[in-house]
This record gives C-alpha cells, sequence and structure tokens, in this order.
C-alpha cells in the first residue's frame, strides 16, 4: 500500500519461477499471488503493463509439445500471460476496471484540475452533461426531497389550499409523471425506486376513469438554487409525484365509519402536494435549456401543455382559486408548475417575484434545494451561496435546506505522480485563454493551489479527520410556534471563516483507504491486520506529499421524534470511510506541499488549515509537521516543518 503511492509504479514483472503448474500442465499462480494480482490491478490496472519474463520450465509441455528452452520471443510464455488475462477477467476486477463509471474516469487519473469558480465562471455544457451521468447523486437528492415532504405534511407545516375534484383518469396521469418526469433527463433508470405505473394493477386509484374524486391539496414551494439544466428541478418533480402517488394509496375517501372498522384504515379523504417549483440559475445558456424543458414537457406545467401568453400575476396569489394554477388550469394533484428565473441566487431583489416572495412571508419557499458542494464541500462557496439565499428573505421561518449539513474532511497521502504533475503546473499559462502570450504560473503559485484530482497512484496513509462542518439554514435565537427560525436576520453576519487542527497518528488499517477515493476496503484492512502487516508498515518510513480534501453530506435526516426506529436519511460522501459507492461528481481536492515530509516510524503528522476570506475572496492555507509520537514519556521531537501555503491567499482563491 505505502510503495503503490510512494514509488511511480508503471509495470510488474511476473517471473515464470513464481507459477505453479496444474495437473494438465497449464501454468497457474498461489492463492497468495492471485490476491497480490488482484490487489495491484485493482489499485493500478487502468495504467499498469504487464511482463511475463523467466526460464522456461520443460515440465510445461502443452498439447504434447515442448515448451523450448529460455531463447527470446518463445510462444509458450503466451500460457502465462493467457492465465494472468483471465484473473484480470475475474470478479471483481471487471466492474471496477471496465465499468461506465471507470471510463468515464480514466482520462481524469492523476490529472490535476483547478477548482471550478462557479460565481466567476458559466460552467460549460460538457460539464453539466457528464454531472448529470451521475447515478447515485441525483437519486439521493431525490429521496431526500421525499423524505422532506412527508416530514412536512407529518408536522402540517404546508398550506391547505383546498379540496379539488378531478377524476381517477387525472389522478393516473399525475402518477405516470412521477416516472416521466426523471426519464426526460435520461439518467435515471427503473432502479431510481420510482413507480412503474401501468393502466391496471400498478395504477393508483381502481375505477372507472371518469369517476369523480375529491381530493384535498397541500402546497409547497421549492426554491432550486443553481438549477443548471434542471436535474434537480426534474427529482422535486418526480419526488412530489411519488408521495403524493403514496398517499393516494394510503387514504381513501368514500370509506363509511363501519367499512373503516371493518378494514382497519382510518376514514379520510385523498390528499396530494401541488409544488410551485422556482428554478434559479446565472448562466444564461443554462436558462434557455431550461425554457426548452418549460415549452416541451407538461410535467413542468402541472401536467398541461405550456401556454406561452398565460398571465402569471397570481403564482403566488393567497386568493386564487384551489381548484386553478396560476395559468387558471384546473390543478392535477400531485403535479408541480416550474418558473424559470434567470439572475444570481444572491440578488433575489432583481426579479419581480422574488421581490413579491419578500413582501409576502406566505409565499416565502418551504424548501430550498441547491447542489453547490465542492470536492471540499465548502471550497465551491455553498456556505456564501446559502447564506446569500437567506439573508434575501425568500424562505419561510422553518424552511428546510437539501443539504441540511456537510463536513469537510482531510487526509495525508504518498503519491509521487501527484507530486511531479503539481509541479509540471508551474510551466502552464496563468491564464489559458491568453495562450502563449500568457506568462507562466511559477513554481510558488503551482503548490500553493490546491487541485480536483481523480487519485490513482497514490496511497492515503491514515484514515480522514474532520475539519469542519456547515449547517443550513441558519437559525435564530427566537423560536416561533414550531420551535425553529431561520429568518433573514440569522443569517446575517455570518463568519464562514474556519480552521483546524489534527494530528495522524495511528496508521492501522490505512491499507483499506486505498487511493484516498473510493469506498473502505473492509476485507483489505482486516488482512492487513490478521496477517501482521500493521506491526512492519509502522516500522517503515513514509512519505507525505501533500493532503486529501474530501466531504461527507447529509441531504435530509428526519427530526427524531418521526424517524420512529427506521433510518429516514438521505446522505452522499466521498470520504472514504462513508463513500457513496457508484457515485462519481466529485473527485478529492489535493493540496500538495511544496517539500515532501519524510515520517518516520511511529511518527505523528499534525496538519494545520485554515478558510479565509476578504469581500471578495475565498481561500485555503495549509502547513504540516513531523513529530515522534512521544510515546513511553519520551518528550516529543520535531522532525520537520512545512512552510505556510498560500498566505492571504496570494496564489489561489475562489472569486465571490
Amino acid at each position: 500500500h505505502n510503495f503503490l503511492g510512494g514509488g511511480n509504479v508503471k509495470a510488474v514483472s511476473w517471473d515464470t519461477s513464481v507459477f505453479l503448474i496444474n495437473k494438465k500442465g497449464y501454468p497457474t499462480l498461489s492463492k497468495s499471488h492471485q490476491f497480490v494480482f488482484q490487489l495491484l490491478f485493482g489499485r493500478l490496472g487502468r495504467t499498469l503493463r504487464v511482463l511475463v519474463e523467466g526460464n522456461m520450465d520443460q515440465n510445461t509441455a502443452i498439447n504434447g509439445g515442448d515448451a523450448g528452452g529460455s531463447s527470446g520471443g518463445n510462444t509458450k510464455r503466451l500460457y502465462y500471460l493467457q492465465y494472468l488475462r483471465h484473473l484480470r477477467s475475474r470478479t471483481p476486477l471487471p466492474s471496477i476496471l471496465d465499468s461506465e463509471e471507470a471510463t468515464i474516469e480514466t482520462p481524469y487519473l492523476d490529472h490535476l484540475q483547478s477548482p471550478l469558480q462557479p460565481l466567476g465562471d458559466h460552467l460549460e455544457y460538457q460539464t453539466y452533461e457528464t454531472f448529470e451521468k451521475d447515478p447515485v447523486k441525483y437519486l439521493r437528492y431525490g429521496e431526500a426531497v421525499a423524505l422532506a415532504l412527508e416530514d412536512a405534511i407529518a408536522e402540517d407545516r404546508l398550506r391547505y389550499l383546498g379540496s379539488t375534484t378531478t377524476t381517477v383518469e387525472q389522478l393516473n396521469t399525475m402518477n405516470r409523471l412521477a416516472k416521466l418526469a426523471a426519464e426526460s433527463g435520461g439518467y435515471v433508470g427503473e432502479g431510481a425506486g420510482l413507480l412503474n405505473v401501468g393502466e391496471d394493477e400498478n395504477d393508483i386509484t381502481v375505477g372507472n376513469d371518469e369517476e369523480i374524486v375529491e381530493v384535498d391539496i397541500h402546497e409547497v414551494t421549492i426554491m432550486v438554487v443553481g438549477a443548471g439544466r434542471g436535474p434537480l428541478v426534474r427529482e422535486a418533480i418526480a419526488a412530489v409525484s411519488r408521495v403524493s402517488a403514496s398517499w393516494m394509496k394510503d387514504y381513501r375517501y368514500d370509506l363509511s365509519p363501519e367499512e373503516a372498522l371493518k378494514e382497519n384504515r382510518p376514514s379520510k379523504r385523498r390528499k396530494a402536494i401541488y409544488a410551485k417549483v422556482i428554478a434559479i440559475e446565472k448562466n444564461p445558456s443554462a436558462v434557455l435549456y431550461l425554457k426548452s424543458f418549460k415549452a416541451g414537457d407538461p410535467s413542468w406545467n402541472g401536467g398541461h401543455e405550456y401556454n406561452p401568453s398565460s398571465a402569471r400575476d397570481n403564482f403566488f396569489d393567497p386568493n386564487a382559486d384551489a381548484n386553478e394554477d396560476a395559468e387558471g388550469q384546473i390543478i392535477i394533484p400531485g403535479t408541480s408548475n416550474v418558473i424559470i428565473i434567470g439572475c444570481d441566487m444572491r440578488e433575489a431583489t432583481s426579479h419581480p417575484l422574488l421581490k413579491y416572495m419578500i413582501q409576502n412571508p406566505g409565499s416565502r419557499a418551504e424548501m430550498v434545494v441547491s447542489e453547490l458542494l465542492g470536492s471540499f464541500g465548502d471550497n465551491e462557496l455553498s456556505p456564501e451561496c446559502l447564506d446569500g439565499v437567506q439573508q434575501c428573505g425568500v424562505l419561510k421561518e422553518n424552511c428546510v435546506s437539501i443539504p441540511q449539513s456537510y463536513t469537510s474532511f482531510i487526509a495525508p497521502v504518498s503519491s509521487a505522480r501527484l507530486h511531479s504533475e503539481a509541479k509540471n503546473q508551474a510551466s502552464l499559462p496563468i491564464n489559458s485563454n491568453e495562450g502563449p502570450a500568457s506568462p507562466s504560473s511559477g513554481m510558488q503559485r503551482a503548490m500553493e493551489t490546491p487541485y480536483v484530482v481523480r487519485t490513482h497512484a497514490a496511497s492515503q496513509t491514515h484514515l480522514e479527520k474532520g475539519c469542519w462542518t456547515f449547517s443550513h439554514p441558519h437559525h435564530s435565537d427566537v423560536s416561533n410556534e414550531s420551535g425553529e427560525c431561520s429568518s433573514a436576520e440569522a443569517a446575517r453576519d455570518i463568519n464562514n471563516d474556519r480552521c483546524a487542527h489534527l494530528s495522524f497518528t495511528d496508521r492501522d488499517r490505512n491499507a483499506g483507504v486505498g487511493c484516498g477515493y473510493g469506498a473502505f476496503d473492509t476485507g483489505v484492512a482486516s488482512m492487513s491486520t490478521a496477517l501482521g502487516v500493521t506491526t512492519s508498515s509502522k516500522d517503515t518510513p513514509i512519505t507525505i506529499h501533500g493532503f486529501l480534501g474530501s466531504f461527507h453530506s447529509v441531504l435530509y435526516e428526519s427530526p427524531p421524534k418521526l424517524k420512529k426506529g427506521k433510518d429516514r436519511s438521505s446522505v452522499i460522501s466521498i470520504a472514504p470511510s462513508t463513500f457513496s459507492v457508484g457515485m462519481f461528481s466529485w473527485f478529492p481536492l489535493y493540496f500538495p506541499l511544496k517539500s515532501p515530509l519524510l515520517v518516520p516510524p511511529g511518527a505523528t503528522v499534525n496538519c494545520s488549515i485554515w478558510r479565509r476570506s476578504d469581500d471578495g475572496r475565498v481561500w485555503y492555507e495549509w502547513c504540516a509537521e513531523v513529530e515522534s509520537s512521544g510515546d513511553y514519556g519520551e518528550e516529543r521531537t520535531l522532525w520537520s516543518v512545512s512552510s505556510m501555503h498560500n498566505p492571504c491567499g496570494r496564489s489561489y482563491h475562489v472569486r465571490l
């Protein structure tokens, strides 16, 4: 584990002498060597070359042919190579090396990328498209929105509009919209937990399509900030339909008290949600893309065809008819009406509709959804953006934020390749748009910039530790009837600067962390402990080339009183200990050290990192030191100290 990161492994050579010969005369490897092969290829298989060397054994004659001597180019060595290819095709290597996720990641292996400037620059379409292919992230977001909706109705936090009459056919249409809303994005499949609605037993209501039923409508306003090309909007629409469909199955309107008692079911009315979704996006090209969905997708228009000439003055009219939406059309229970606003989320007062929300507390949002997280959690300014939204006064007192919280993690990493790649950045232009006219970055800037990287030829040497946590929304000291407040005043004068001082001593089970990206491998960690590898690793010095930053985010977690012994939470994470398997929207953030630090056996690595800001920038500063552990009463000895990296944001910052 330590060698794969500290070295720069390009190939592995298998000598013929390590092979065994089976009963049929073919080469094979022992279980121990098979495990070594699996470990090597699981870590470096996409860039590793394989060689077979050594003399041939006369006993390996195959099909009566002579295995030959050790002359060069002897084709009999192909049998050894074929056996290694066979090992390469055995589980779990194909799922690691040949999956769609692996194909997408391959060009990014150990390739350093400067972090995004989400507020200063507009994302390219290719970036949006790559993120939208993630099969896990948006599924978890959809689960979080659904959980929040269920809790909101359970706590009676949604506005009751009244009852509306509709037909069984329209209710079944509502349910089918849940599936179509997600399929319109092209990235959610049948395994996403959406209802697979048919025309018979899968319909939410049994009866004549023309049968008139009465439904109680509860209204929710969901604000999607940084909507991009609309994946979160589609997940919100689908979640509203799924939750409403579930309620339509649970409650029946026409049960008499006697029938309700006989069937042991409450005699309650049907109920459903009608959502007003506000999609805010500052990128003009993405706004046009969102408007194309609005114009062509009925699920974005309450289940109706889009009518561009319809007036929207009553989009948030509290006195509007409960049976009609903003366009004067009959409300279909479980549907959503989307309005698209092109502006910076922190400048809500610049749009008439948002001004109306600020002036009318009943029209403010019950839920704010965002995907502003970066590789280190807060490095793409999620705290500043969400605080800005809250400061504008467009959120209700009991508004729910998705994500609710996110914690930044950091751990030492050993990787000669990453350190070499960081040095190579010194010769690149500061501004690639200027071409040859741009001055080069220089070594100081190159080694004081954190980089997003899909670590590959790297070894995380210790388990990651938490630095700090951000939670949203902020709560004021004065609580309302629901017990919580998140008013605009609570978000004013918030200081998002942070610091952390962490010590890394224990290297037990560190082999399970691998390259620092991916789920913690308990099998490798347990095997290293069982075989006594941990003891020998403590006696081996390692070299630290920097630190890897990651995050763990709780998108939504139900209050304790609503959990009822169940796990009602939705989480995403790229921290190895809690990694969300299958998710590839984020790679770790690499904080390089100008000079690698040698860590003697049993020594402690101390890391200090700061998140700092001024009126127009946010940046990180970091440094490290190595000292003896001070075991057995010995005085601690300072072995080495790094310089302060990026003081005052002189080399790298994120623009506000």
